[in-house]
C-alpha cells in the first residue's frame, strides 16, 4: 500500500470499487439464476389468494417458478398497451377487465399483442366444454384473444326480511311485468313528507350499466359479432324507454342507491328492497354488510316475455398470453390449469363467490352448499343454474365510446320525461340513438383494419 504512487486513500477507493464491482456481477448472476420462468401481471386483489397455492402446485409440477404481479387495472391496460407497441418488457400472462381486448385490437388482427387462443380451444376439445357466449368478451373478428375466467349471471338480490313482512312471494315476480305491478304496490311515503320512504328497485341514473344489463337480458347489444353498430335499434330504444319511467316520473318504482357507503345505507334502511346482483357482488355485500346476515336472499332476474331469459351478465376477466412470452406452451398450461383445473374451482367459488365458465364444474358440492348470509339459500346452485343462459356481448375498440353515446342518449331521455311526461319521449329516443350511432359509426369508419 505504501507502494502505491496515490496514496492510500486513492489506493483504498478503487479496492472499494473492485468489491462493489464483484458484488454486483455476483447479485446479477444470483438474479439471472433465479429469474421466473413465467410472470402473470394480475388487477383484482381478492385473485392473489385464490392463485397463491394453485401456481405452488404448477411450479412444483413442471419445475418452474412464476411470480405473481398485482397490478392497477387503468396502469395495466395503459402501460402494457405501451410496451407492446414498442417492445419493451411485458408479463408472459396477463388478466384483462372487460372492455379491455377492444382497446388492445384498433388494428390489424396481426399486430394485436395476444396470442390467438382460438385454434388451440378447438384442437384441444375445451371450446364447448365452456360457457360459449363469453368467449365474446375477448374476441374480435371472430378470432379468441384470451380464456374467460368467469361467467357473472345477474340475480335480484333483495331483502328477504322485509319483502316477506310485505306479503311478497318472489315465486310470483316471473315477469318484468309482474316485477312492476309489485312495485308499484310497494312504493310508499310512510313519514307523511310528501316523499316515498321505499321504492322496489335500485336504479342507477349516472350510467348506462343496467341499461347494457337489460338490453343483453332482451338479446341486443352496442355492436353485432362483425363489429358493426347496432345500439341505435328498436330494442335499445324501448330499453331505455322502460327505464326511464321506472327510475323517474309520477309512476317511478326505481331510487338511485348508489355505491359504496350510499349503497349499504340504503339496503340497511330498507329504502331499496331489490338489487342487481352478479355473482361478483354476493362476496361485496357479504363483506360490507355483515350486519345483514340472513336477511338477504336473491332470485333470477325477471323475465322479458312469459318463459324468457332469466339472466344477464355484468362484468368479467380473460386471461391472455402475450406474443413477447418466450415458453408460450408453458404459459398454456399455466392458464389451463389455473381456470380449468375442476377440483380447484369448488374452493375457489367457497372464497370469491364467481361462477366459472368450465361447465363440469357446476357439479361440485360447493355449489350446493347453503350459505347463512343469505339466509341458508344455495346461491352457487342459483348462479350456476343461470350461467348457460348468459348472453354474448360483443366488443369492440369502440365500446367505450358507444357506452358514453348510450349515457348521453339516456340522460337526454330523463331530462325529456321531466319536462314533456311521455308524449313524444320514444320518438325523441329514436332520434337521439340514430344521431350517436351515427356518429361512432363515422369514427368506425376511420379506421382502415376494421
Amino acid at each position: 500500500m505504501d507502494r502505491y504512487p496515490y496514496g492510500k486513500a486513492a489506493l483504498l477507493i478503487l479496492l472499494l470499487a473492485i468489491v462493489a464491482g464483484v458484488v454486483r456481477v455476483a447479485l446479477s448472476l444470483r438474479r439471472q439464476a433465479e429469474s421466473p420462468d413465467l410472470v402473470m401481471a394480475i388487477f383484482a386483489p381478492n385473485h392473489v389468494d385464490a392463485y397463491r397455492e394453485a401456481l405452488g402446485a404448477f411450479e412444483r409440477q413442471h419445475g418452474v417458478k412464476v411470480q405473481l404481479q398485482l397490478v392497477s387495472q387503468k396502469a395495466l391496460q395503459s402501460r402494457l398497451q405501451s410496451a407492446l407497441l414498442t417492445g419493451a418488457e411485458v408479463p408472459d400472462v396477463v388478466e384483462l377487465l372487460e372492455g379491455s381486448i377492444g382497446f388492445f385490437s384498433r388494428g390489424p388482427l396481426a399486430d394485436v399483442g395476444f396470442v390467438d387462443m382460438t385454434d388451440r380451444l378447438h384442437a384441444e376439445g375445451l371450446y364447448g366444454a365452456m360457457v360459449e357466449t363469453r368467449y365474446s368478451l375477448w374476441s374480435s373478428r371472430g378470432r379468441i384473444f384470451a380464456l374467460p375466467h368467469d361467467v357473472h349471471p345477474v340475480a335480484l338480490c333483495y331483502r328477504r326480511d322485509l319483502v316477506e313482512a310485505l306479503g311478497i312471494d318472489v315465486a310470483t315476480l316471473r315477469t318484468w311485468d309482474d316485477f312492476i305491478t309489485m312495485g308499484r304496490s310497494i312504493v310508499k311515503d310512510l313519514d307523511g313528507d310528501g316523499n316515498p320512504d321505499r321504492y322496489a328497485l335500485d336504479t342507477p341514473i349516472a350510467s348506462d350499466v343496467v341499461i347494457r344489463i337489460l338490453l343483453l337480458q332482451r338479446g341486443g347489444q352496442l355492436f353485432d359479432e362483425q363489429g358493426h353498430v347496432v345500439f341505435d335499434s328498436d330494442l335499445m330504444a324501448d330499453t331505455i324507454g322502460w327505464y326511464v319511467r321506472q327510475a323517474t316520473g309520477p309512476e317511478r318504482i326505481g331510487y338511485e342507491a348508489g355505491w359504496g357507503q350510499s349503497l349499504s345505507k340504503a339496503m340497511n334502511d330498507g329504502l331499496v328492497l331489490f338489487f342487481f346482483c352478479p355473482d361478483w357482488r354476493t362476496s361485496q355485500f357479504e363483506m360490507d354488510m355483515p350486519n345483514l346476515k340472513g336477511k338477504l336472499g336473491l332470485i333470477p332476474l325477471p323475465a322479458w316475455e312469459p318463459g324468457g331469459r332469466r339472466t344477464s351478465t355484468w362484468g368479467g376477466t380473460g386471461l391472455a398470453i402475450t406474443k413477447a412470452c418466450k415458453n408460450q406452451e408453458l404459459a398454456w398450461a399455466l392458464a389451463k390449469f389455473l381456470y380449468l383445473k375442476k377440483e380447484d374451482l369448488g374452493a375457489r367459488f367457497r372464497s370469491m363467490n364467481i361462477i366459472p365458465p368450465l361447465k363440469e364444474a357446476w357439479d361440485l358440492p360447493a355449489f350446493d352448499e347453503p350459505r347463512a348470509f343469505f339466509g341458508g339459500q344455495a346461491i352457487g346452485r342459483l348462479y350456476a343454474g343461470l350461467a348457460a343462459e348468459a348472453p354474448p356481448s360483443y366488443m369492440s375498440p369502440y365500446t367505450v365510446l358507444a357506452q358514453g353515446k348510450v349515457t348521453e342518449v339516456f340522460l337526454d331521455a330523463v331530462e325529456f320525461y321531466k319536462r314533456n311526461g311521455d308524449e313524444g319521449l320514444d320518438n325523441h329516443i329514436r332520434q337521439a340513438l340514430s344521431v350517436r350511432a351515427d356518429y361512432v359509426r363515422k369514427v368506425l369508419a376511420r379506421n382502415v383494419f376494421l
